[in-house]
């Protein structure tokens, strides 16, 4: 019993210190639970003996060992599906590269090839060639609602005809005359008064999806640019290196009382540190 106790712990220390599986029997698993069913079998027929330390640290180095184990057949599945199936490289493409893990028990086997088959059928499935029959097969089940036949709302109304009155013929003169009196309007007042002009300038910085008077678009950003990268004059103040402005030239090494030309969004900078100021020539 002692023996398998120490097995067990060299089998930990392989598996904490080398990147493979240690070689184990292939009843290895079957060989643990025979182990710790013969310590509990002896833990119980005395109670006050020390196999229930022993127990519970058997239990605590095989589940490290089997732990181990699993994350080193997962990355090993997993790293095979990279190095075999392409998904984004040209068409998709599956060729199996033999790295199966040495030392592998029978129930680890078959878990490491269910872990290829699930990765394989999860790559196939995001394939271009997989999404593109899945978009098929929603377009074929779009369901066309068919058109409600609207109510004919054109239908002309019989017009009732109203009946003439006669009027006397003097009566119908001075409605004419009346008639035509409301017509004559002054000519200052038939023409449209011009709207006020708006004021573009005033709401472009509030607005940027202002238009101008023309119905043209106002570009804040590039007259913003134009704005930053204009050149100005500036006096510098002390010695300074070189820099790159904005309009990705070199500027520089800068000595005092020189007079240099730059962006001014650069010169900003000069005049933010008092390192320079602007000079107008």
């Amino acid at each position: 019993m002692d023996q398998f106790y120490q097995e067990l712990r060299r089998i930990q220390k392989k598996e904490r210190n080398n990147g493979t599986l240690a070689r184990v029997e292939e009843d290895f698993y079957a060989s643990i639970h025979e182990y710790l069913d013969e310590l509990r079998k002896e833990a119980m027929s005395d109670p006050f003996s020390n196999v229930h330390g022993m127990l519970k640290e058997a239990q605590i180095i095989a589940t490290e060992i089997c732990e181990r184990r699993e994350h080193k057949i997962t990355n090993a599945a997993v790293l095979n599906i990279h190095r075999s199936y392409h998904v984004f490289t040209g068409k998709p493409k599956f060729d199996l590269v033999d790295t199966t893990p040495l030392n592998l028990t029978p129930e680890e086997e078959k878990f490491y090839f269910s872990l290829l088959d699930t990765l394989k059928n999860h790559r196939s499935n995001i394939s271009l060639e997989k999404l593109s029959e899945s978009d098929d097969e929603d377009v074929k089940e779009t369901v066309v609602v068919p058109k409600q036949t609207q109510t004919n709302t054109l239908i002309s109304k019989p017009k009732v005809s109203k009946p003439v009155v006669d009027e006397p013929e003097d009566e119908v003169l001075n409605r004419l005359e009346e008639i035509n009196k409301a017509k004559i309007i002054n000519p200052l007042d038939s023409k449209p008064k011009a709207e006020p002009k708006k004021n573009v300038s005033q709401n472009l910085e509030e607005n940027p999806n202002a238009f101008d008077e023309q119905d043209e678009f106002y570009d804040l950003e590039s007259k913003k640019l134009a704005r930053d990268t204009e050149l100005v004059t500036m006096l510098v103040f002390d010695e300074i290196g070189p820099i790159v402005g904005v309009d990705e030239k070199i500027y520089g090494p800068f000595r005092p009382q020189d007079l240099v030309t730059l962006p001014l969004i650069n010169a900003k900078v000069f005049f933010k540190n008092r390192k320079g100021r602007q000079v107008k020539i």
